[in-house]
């Protein structure tokens, strides 16, 4: 299973997270479920589309799967600067048109560029999942 197409939101019947694959905008087929029991993909759940999220295909430095929407701690040990950021797709920092982004909660000049921090962590730097929007919203306070 390519992760990129996996996506997670929010059940309408209990508000739980749950990740599965789009089939439209109101069901999500879930292949598994936190219990690992198996396929349920003639049995799809109704979601809020206003939850949809989509995965990212990465992986932060605990090896949990990034999702759009997250909110991530970034840190580079080299120059001990650390920063919060929410994972978007498409343009949020007007650099690119295409891919996925980190857009700081505070402004701030570290690099933006989330493959970036994925794939240095031998260098020093690290990503970590800390909340979602959804969930989390007094982690995009600043000050935090």
């Amino acid at each position: 299973m390519d992760d990129r197409y996996l996506y997670r939101a929010k059940r309408i019947d209990n508000g739980e997270w749950v990740e599965g694959f789009l089939m439209d905008d109101n069901y999500i087929n879930t292949p598994f479920n936190d219990n690992d029991v198996g396929g349920r993909f003639d049995d799809p759940v109704e979601i809020d589309p206003s939850t949809i999220c989509q995965c990212t295909g990465l992986k932060d430095k605990n090896g949990k799967l990034i999702f759009e929407n997250d909110i991530v701690e970034l840190y580079d040990r080299n120059t001990d600067y650390k920063w919060r950021a929410v994972v978007l797709f498409g343009n949020p920092n007007c650099e690119y048109t295409w891919g996925w982004q980190l857009k700081p909660i505070v402004e701030c000049e570290a690099n933006t560029d989330i493959l970036c921090w994925i794939d240095m962590e031998e260098s020093g730097a690290f990503c970590e999942i800390i909340g979602n929007t959804f969930d989390n919203s007094e982690l995009l306070e600043v000050g935090e």
